[in-house]
């Protein structure tokens, strides 16, 4: 029973530490964003895909592990860094308001105690 148990921990070891060891792998293959350059068309950011992963866990102590608000705020810078994208590709991309070629003509008439205006 007791070999058994120690076997069970070792391995629950080995799966944590693969799966840490896999998300570096994965992290080290992501390029990295390049700054948006100015008064061009973009494409429309996308959300980040999923949540920021646990580094690898070389012991089941918890004393080692950062706190929980640790990830929850790099979750948080993560999803304060798309919403920034967000406005920058508003504000790149919107249309200037329409310019009409002249001031519009517009006359007013007092008709029954009513100011009625009218432009053309």
């Amino acid at each position: 029973m007791k070999g058994w148990m120690v076997g069970l921990v070792l391995g629950l070891g080995l799966l944590t530490s693969g799966c840490g060891a896999f998300d570096i792998y994965r992290d080290r293959q992501m390029p990295v964003p390049s700054p948006p350059q100015p008064h061009t068309r973009q494409a429309v950011p996308q959300p980040p895909l999923e949540t920021p992963a646990f580094p690898p866990a070389p012991s089941l102590s918890t004393d080692q592990l950062p706190p929980y608000w640790y990830w929850a705020e790099k979750q948080q810078q993560e999803f304060d860094r798309y919403l920034q994208q967000q406005w920058m590709y508003y504000y790149l991309n919107r249309q200037p308001p329409p310019q009409f070629p002249r001031q519009p003509i517009c006359t007013s008439t007092l008709l029954g105690g009513q100011v009625i205006t009218t432009c053309h």
